[in-house]
């Protein structure tokens, strides 16, 4: 019986893969001010979109303050 060969997009087994331990990006009591536009960066890419919870690593209630304010220093013309 011949052997198939491996597809090219076939997939490692998921044992192989390890999770990689993630960072707090802020604390969990921490607030989100509109005025720091520093901390707002972090969270926007270089085009202006936003980076997703599972990238960053905060909660999903965190996104949702992180996602106002972002959105509220842009209409004041704080972020770009």
């Amino acid at each position: 019986m011949p052997i198939k060969p491996k597809r090219p997009g076939s997939r490692k087994p998921k044992n192989d893969l390890v999770p990689r331990k993630r960072q707090a990006a802020m604390e969990p009591s921490e607030l989100v001010d509109i005025n720091d536009v520093e901390f707002l960066r972090r969270f926007v890419t270089e085009y202006g979109k936003i980076i997703p919870a599972r990238v960053t690593g905060v909660t999903a209630l965190q996104q949702r303050h992180i996602k106002k304010g972002i959105r509220r220093a842009r209409n004041m013309g704080l972020l770009a």
